[in-house]
């Protein structure tokens, strides 16, 4: 399976590394199912890569414009139709849409990819639930609502506001938010978790505390018991952006703060671009309280395997330290 792709450059490299590593020559080049976990760009447009390219015998995604009949009272302003209201939405979320032109020329079936859905057994999709993602793409400012929806203030200072890193934490000292949220696109992430035997797995996207608090609960109704404890390997959501976890929901994905010496034999991984500023350092200093190692990607290629054979070109990576100094905040 595949869950997202990155930009055009990342796909090509997972291209490659699937052609190294997973195939032989003459051997069908088939990828069980691919998922978007939703539709930004830094997640999607890799994918193209990936469905020209390999036999992909189902793609899990989520489009909007499948939804416009429900959606078009909404935006009925007298000059609309439901036809006109889907054209509209493919060229808003026009890297799924792109996504979607391929499965179709190619013949890969595409089906949503909401609370319940399973996948042979071993994927199980945590959230956003119907219902929730119709509620997130009202909310969301690529709908073409009547009333109109400015960005923030504070959204747009946060990303022109150079990271001052004179904030000081420590072991019990947090700096995390409890009130902070994401955009609506970020919560309409696909949470997706994985029962392999001897380890679980969490993939998060760019969720959010809505999401990551759908799926816990969405784990506690369909294995009657709470998560805590049971993930031994975890996306950082949005990049280890700080809007995305706050306290209380780490506290119930990974545990209460812990011992400096506490190993939970967690990893908790961060997909970060080379020179990136993220993940941000509360946030890894967040996951190490409570007891996960932190690895980061930074460019390259990361290997994390269970019962796999080794590759003699990867080396052992360090995991993140704890940072003394973290980054004000501006939002």
């Amino acid at each position: 399976m595949r869950y997202d792709g990155g930009f055009e450059v990342h796909g090509e490299r997972l291209a490659e590394i699937l052609n190294q590593y997973y195939f032989q020559p003459n051997e069908e080049k088939a990828i069980d199912a691919v998922f978007v976990s939703h539709s930004d760009k830094d997640h999607t447009s890799g994918l193209k890569i990936i469905l020209e390219n390999f036999k992909v015998k189902a793609l899990y995604m989520n489009r909007p414009w499948l939804y416009a009949d429900e959606l078009y009272p909404k935006v009925n302003d007298g000059r609309k139709t439901v036809e006109s209201l889907k054209r509209e939405l493919k060229e808003k979320f026009v890297y799924i849409a792109d996504l979607e032109e391929i499965a179709l020329r190619k013949d890969i079936p595409v089906y949503e990819a909401f609370t319940g859905v399973k996948i042979e057994s071993k994927l199980l999709i945590l959230s956003p639930t119907k219902e929730q993602y119709k509620e997130l793409f009202v909310a969301s400012d690529k709908t073409p609502l009547q009333e109109s929806r400015l960005d923030t203030k504070d959204s747009l200072i946060s990303k022109i506001v150079k990271k001052v890193y004179n904030v000081i934490e420590d072991w019990n000292i947090e700096t995390l938010k409890d009130d902070v949220t994401t955009s609506a696109e970020n919560e309409m992430s696909i949470v997706l978790l994985g029962l392999m035997d001897d380890e679980k797995f969490l993939l998060t996207g760019d969720a959010g505390i809505e999401g990551l608090n759908s799926a816990m609960d969405s784990n506690r109704y369909y294995f009657r018991k709470s998560i805590t404890g049971d993930i031994m390997f975890m996306q950082i959501p949005h990049h280890g952006g700080r809007h995305n976890v706050n306290p209380a929901v780490l506290n119930q994905l990974l545990g209460n703060n812990c011992g400096r010496e506490t190993d939970r034999e967690i990893v908790a991984f961060v997909s970060s671009v080379e020179n990136s500023d993220h993940p941000y350092k509360m946030v890894v200093n967040a996951y190490l309280r409570r007891g996960a190692k932190v690895m980061r990607s930074g460019g390259n290629s990361i290997l994390h395997r269970c019962e796999m054979p080794s590759r003699a070109d990867y080396n052992t990576i360090e995991s993140e330290k704890f940072n003394r100094y973290v980054e004000e905040w501006h939002d």
